[in-house]
């Protein structure tokens, strides 16, 4: 049979197929060593997204782990001049991979504003340019072993969050807003946005909600509104934090010394802890159908926010398809020792723990035995617990119990 193609435009195209397929295939292999991927984004500009992004990634480096971050902020990057990065440049490696930045010992970043001449400098580009910078920031930069990636979007739910959902399908969202209705109207797409892409929203954080008055040392409300409240009753998400207004991290950044400003960035721990805690439930999330969940109870039978003392265990075994619970006994755990109650749990084949307090000795001890550990639960019905978390609507609150 005669070849029916005459233009020889054929093999072009298998050509370019094979690079794409390439391509795909190494920007799965860095996705592989990136455990947690958690994209941070809002609707709107001027909410101190980059700021909250940066501030996220240098908390999390600080607790030790292995942090990335990446600006894929095109048109405006910002992460270059909290760090005092704008004249910097990345190196190449042996093998010409971009080699990202280092900013603490654990912590790597890498943005646009890292390959333009001058800080000044405008990129005027469409969608295909852009979708492609993305793609090669993630296969064409040595990023290595992480333990977190942060992402920073630009506002809006354009080309660059769009390519970042589509290639991290596994990513957490964490949304940023400011008090007032304007910010919440344009953080609301950003909602429905994630919705439709399938990507779990771990919480909002409420930026500038307030500021310490410098005489009278009285926190005000420097915005009408309660956005990030608002939001999160209205999409039934957690609100992570109201963060407050800070001068000294405002001229951190502004000075390039944002990673330096150490005491100001514990406002930022429990948005840590969220992450973190959603993290640990797609770390222990289980392929097999039929799980075991244990809670510790009071001596009313109702949840215990102190896991070491609780006298009887709930062991609910559910259906993670079918969402509902299939059987439900008590038991006596044995006397409270070190390490004595998690070993017990471990031996009964429990699979997660829903509990309102734990310490970090205990839940260490259950990771080890591949058991999540859901702490800051509350209610008083264990069978709704139960049910809340099977249909992901858990709400938790602060470790009531860390010792």
């Amino acid at each position: 049979m005669a070849n029916s193609c005459s233009t020889g435009s054929c093999g072009t195209n298998q050509n370019k197929d094979f690079e794409r397929m390439i391509k795909d295939a190494q920007i799965q292999e860095t996705l592989a060593k990136i455990k947690n991927k958690v994209v941070v984004l809002s609707g709107k500009g001027g909410v101190g997204k980059s700021t909250v992004a940066a501030s996220i990634a240098v908390s999390l480096a600080l607790e030790g782990y292995q942090v990335g971050l990446m600006d894929v902020d095109v048109h405006g990057p910002s992460i270059p001049n909290l760090f005092g990065l704008t004249e910097a440049r990345p190196g190449l490696t042996p093998a010409e991979k971009l080699v990202p930045l280092k900013v603490l010992p654990n912590l790597k970043v890498m943005s646009i504003g890292f390959l333009l001449q001058s800080r000044k400098d405008a990129l005027i580009w469409r969608g295909p340019l852009k979708i492609g910078l993305i793609e090669q920031f993630i296969y064409d930069v040595e990023w290595e072993n992480l333990d977190y990636l942060i992402v920073d979007c630009p506002p809006g739910t354009g080309d660059e969050p769009l390519t970042i959902f589509q290639l991290m399908k596994d990513a957490q969202a964490v949304l940023v807003t400011t008090p007032q209705n304007v910010s919440v109207i344009d953080v609301e797409k950003s909602v429905t946005f994630c919705e439709k892409m399938g990507i779990k929203i771990t919480g909002v954080i409420e930026n500038m909600a307030t500021l310490t008055c410098p005489e009278c040392r009285k926190s005000i409300r420097i915005f009408p509104g309660k956005g990030g409240e608002k939001i999160a009753k209205e999409f039934n998400l957690k609100l992570i934090a109201s963060l407050p207004l800070s001068h000294r991290l405002i001229e951190a950044a502004d000075a390039g010394k944002l990673h330096k400003e150490v005491k100001e960035l514990s406002m930022f721990k429990p948005v840590i802890e969220a992450i973190i805690e959603e993290s640990k439930k797609r770390q222990f999330k289980l392929d097999k159908r039929i799980v075991k969940i244990a809670i510790p109870l009071d001596k009313d039978g109702k949840p215990s926010a102190h896991f070491g003392h609780a006298p009887k265990f709930a062991f609910i075994t559910a259906d993670r398809d079918k969402k509902v619970i299939v059987s439900k006994e008590e038991l006596t755990p044995p006397p409270h020792e070190p390490n004595v109650i998690p070993q017990w749990l471990a031996e009964n084949k429990a699979d997660i723990v829903l509990t309102g307090g734990i310490g970090p000795k205990a839940e260490a001890i259950l990771n080890n035995n591949k058991i999540a550990a859901i702490k800051g639960i509350s209610g008083e019905d264990i069978e709704k617990i139960v049910i809340d978390y099977l249909n992901d609507n858990l709400k938790t609150q602060e470790n009531m119990c860390d010792h």
